[in-house]
């Protein structure tokens, strides 16, 4: 991918190897800095902000959303994030995590955390249930300024609630989103993403996918690729790789399980797979 001279690249793992932290719960310094570039690049995990009051809007791979008052905005990787604002940062409980972060959380954890907020960024929560996220925001800022003995799991927990909870919203717009049988082209890279979201477990073949557009592979793929700067393919193996690291890291799952559950035709294929992508064997990731 072409990336631009005045787009700022944010890589997660690398900041939250600098601040000594398993996270960075005050990005606010970063992201306005990063913004004097006009467009960002984050690397390595997501951004989660909660945003309390209207916020303007954001826009991500050309598109904008609107931040409507109590609203969860997932800054995704890979994605060409510009038009925040310092207003909407300052005014926002920013959480950045790394991947590896996210797939060490106890089991079990959902993956979809990285395909919903590729297709839809931005949610409106309801108030109550935005005072419950914040709360989760506040328990994990004081616990991270304290020195408690169990301090690193009480935070994981809260997390691993906070995204769970997350989660829970996001599969509550994606279960009334209304599904059009018309494809327009500026929501193509939309209903890609909503679809890989819920498919990529079981078809990661681009004539699946297509198919289910009801367009032809190469006009998929062509779209694609011109919407976000990446090839399908490579989105779709990222989806793969997360959740197989995912179920490496945190379930008793054997290598010939995970391989049948990603759909593999056999677990020696589902190795080479993920040796291809990763340099590494899929028993290299699995907890001792």
């Amino acid at each position: 991918m072409h990336i631009s001279e005045i787009v700022e690249e944010i890589d997660i793992s690398q900041l939250i190897t600098e601040s000594g932290d398993d996270f960075i719960i005050d990005l606010n310094a970063t992201l306005t800095q990063a913004m004097s570039s006009k467009e960002i690049l984050i690397r390595n995990g997501i951004v989660i902000l909660l945003c309390k009051a209207n916020g303007g809007s954001i826009i991500i791979d050309s598109k904008e959303y609107m931040i409507p008052q109590s609203s969860v905005i997932v800054l995704p990787s890979n994605h060409i994030i510009s038009n925040i604002n310092s207003l909407l940062i300052e005014q926002s409980n920013a959480i950045a995590i790394s991947e590896d972060y996210i797939l060490n959380m106890p089991s079990p954890i959902d993956t979809n955390i990285f395909s919903y907020s590729r297709c839809m960024s931005v949610i409106k929560i309801a108030d109550e249930k935005f005072d419950d996220l914040q709360s989760y925001y506040r328990f994990i800022y004081k616990e991270s300024k304290e020195q408690s003995k169990y301090q690193v799991e009480i935070i994981r927990s809260l997390f691993f609630a906070l995204i769970l909870e997350i989660i829970a919203e996001y599969e509550k717009v994606f279960n009334t989103i209304d599904k059009p049988s018309n494809i327009k082209a500026n929501n193509l890279s939309d209903r890609f993403f909503r679809l890989l979201a819920t498919n990529y477990k079981t078809n990661r073949t681009v004539k699946f996918y297509a198919d289910k557009l009801n367009l032809t592979p190469k006009y998929l793929s062509t779209a694609i690729k011109r919407a976000t700067g990446r090839p399908i393919l490579v989105w779709i193996h990222e989806a793969i790789l997360i959740e197989a690291k995912m179920l490496l890291r945190t379930t008793d799952m054997t290598v010939q399980e995970i391989a049948d559950q990603l759909n593999f035709s056999s677990s020696s294929a589902f190795v080479q797979f993920f040796k291809k992508h990763t340099g590494k064997t899929p028993r290299n990731l699995q907890q001792p």
